[in-house]
């Protein structure tokens, strides 16, 4: 069994400790004593997380049973039905702990604002000022009602 963590930037390190903390007290609550905990730092858009491909790799090998997130957005920011199923082909349950309830305009401001900072980045660099100029004038477009 996989118990997977992500955040997007290194910043958000103390929430990557929460979710691990969440998962493996999930574990212990389930009596599982059987597994790895793989953690990532990067957007949920970027396909090519080195934890994320590992799962992937360890999941058609069939190597792997049960994966294991606090929020499907953990695990990929889109497409995590289809990521799910697929999976499912393989033997892979996956199991999101927690599905929070968000009105579907504040899921869309998210989604917006999650693509503009990956496309940012990659135009730019994560650390640029014009990657924040960008994203901050973007978050205050599309959250201003």
């Amino acid at each position: 069994m996989i118990l997977y963590a992500r955040v997007s930037s290194s910043a958000q390190r103390d929430d990557l400790e929460r979710q691990v903390r969440a998962l493996e007290e999930w574990a212990r609550g389930s009596n599982v004593a059987d597994y790895e905990v793989v953690v990532d730092v990067g957007s949920g858009l970027n396909e090519d997380r080195k934890g994320f491909k590992n799962i992937l790799k360890l999941a058609t090998e069939k190597k792997i049973s049960k994966i294991v997130v606090a929020y499907p957005d953990r695990l990929t920011r889109f497409g995590f039905k289809t990521l799910k199923e697929l999976l499912s082909a393989f033997g892979v349950e996956v199991v999101a702990l927690s599905h929070e309830d968000k009105d579907p305009r504040e899921e869309l401001v998210e989604d917006l604002i999650t693509v503009i900072s990956y496309f940012a980045g990659k135009l730019y660099g994560m650390g640029s000022y014009k990657y924040k100029e960008v994203v901050e004038g973007a978050r205050k477009l599309i959250e201003d009602p």
